[in-house]
């Protein structure tokens, strides 16, 4: 075997000084990411401590108590009562297709999902899947589930914008409307 000359040798090592620089490089991205997610996290936690709801129920298990008093006083008087499981899946279905129909979303299939009762809420459930652009139904979604209805998103499946031969947003989800038991 010949020895390397003076030029191999050099190329040699500004191989390897590029290999162990570009890992360098690619090192201290990662970690400036993970410093600027760690900041953000801190900052965010900052913004919620001034909260003074929370700094009290974050002070004593009293004051946490009483927090969520207040939030279960709320559920007890705004939680709707229902009168007939039927009338009320049949509600839910209808303000889901009138919704969909603002957003002009064409509706593929409805079907009713077996309703649930547990010790602290009954609920009823609808199956839904429909098309549209991809804008209206996010927004559709997003006006779906709101805490006033007591309205919930239990399932979503959203076929993703390139794996799909249309552009048209192709989703099935079901829906659940909350009652007092």
């Amino acid at each position: 075997m010949r020895s390397l000359t003076r030029s191999e040798v050099i190329l040699i090592g500004l191989c390897l000084f590029s290999v162990l620089f570009m890992g360098h490089l690619i090192a201290y991205k990662q970690y400036a990411l993970k410093v600027t997610k760690a900041e953000q996290v801190l900052a965010d936690l900052e913004v919620r401590g001034e909260n003074p709801k929370i700094e009290a129920a974050a002070k004593t298990p009293v004051a946490q108590a009483k927090v969520w008093e207040e939030r279960m006083a709320w559920i007890d008087a705004m939680l709707p009562k229902m009168e007939n499981r039927d009338q009320a899946q049949a509600a839910l279905l209808e303000d889901l297709r009138g919704a969909a129909k603002e957003y002009n979303l064409d509706i593929d299939a409805l079907s009713f999902v077996k309703p649930a009762k547990t010790p602290h809420y009954q609920e009823v459930a609808v199956k839904i899947q429909l098309d549209g652009p991809e804008r209206k139904v996010y927004q559709w979604l997003a006006g779906v589930q709101s805490p006033e209805k007591f309205q919930a998103i239990k399932m979503l499946r959203l076929e993703p914008e390139g794996r799909r031969s249309h552009p048209e947003g192709e989703c099935e989800v079901i829906v659940a409307r909350w009652f007092k038991p």
